[in-house]
């Protein structure tokens, strides 16, 4: 009576039919990419960052940097912008300092004029480009700040 099981190699005994392991590979390789793609055509889809700064009004950053640079402390008595309003010549000394405390109240990517009586720090904006303003007062001085994107 012959043994049921694995053919030997010598032919003897009953044969089954097996699969080839590159077939079976083969499936698996295949599950697998069918998978990945219908994760991605079943994902939600989720809107996109852009580049559209309205989530923060523009004059409300113009605010926010006038309320930083009107309140930033001078090396001696009185605030930064009310020591650069005294002339000209104390303005352009503290031109950098005033549009870095500006630039601290905006947005990233955002640019900052300052405009005084005296002196003017910063890019002006364009005449196309979307513009939010406000104005600060402090002794000796009144300051309008505008905020834009280019």
């Amino acid at each position: 009576m012959r043994e049921r099981g694995f053919s030997s190699p010598s032919g003897e005994g009953e044969s089954r039919g097996q699969l080839s392991l590159t077939v079976i590979e083969a499936a698996v390789a295949t599950l697998l990419v069918l998978t990945v793609a219908a994760g991605f055509a079943l994902t939600p889809e989720y809107p996109t960052a852009t580049l559209d700064h309205s989530s923060t009004p523009l004059d409300e950053q113009a605010h926010d940097a006038a309320a930083l640079v009107a309140a930033a402390p001078a090396d001696g008595p009185g605030t930064l912008l009310g020591v650069a309003c005294a002339s000209e010549s104390d303005f352009d000394a503290r031109a950098a300092q005033l549009q870095t405390v500006a630039k601290s109240g905006v947005s990233p990517g955002a640019f900052v004029a300052i405009q005084t009586d005296v002196g003017e720090a910063g890019t002006s904006p364009p005449a196309d480009a979307r513009v939010g303003s406000a104005s600060v007062v402090v002794p000796r001085c009144t300051a309008t700040l505008e905020v834009w994107y280019p």
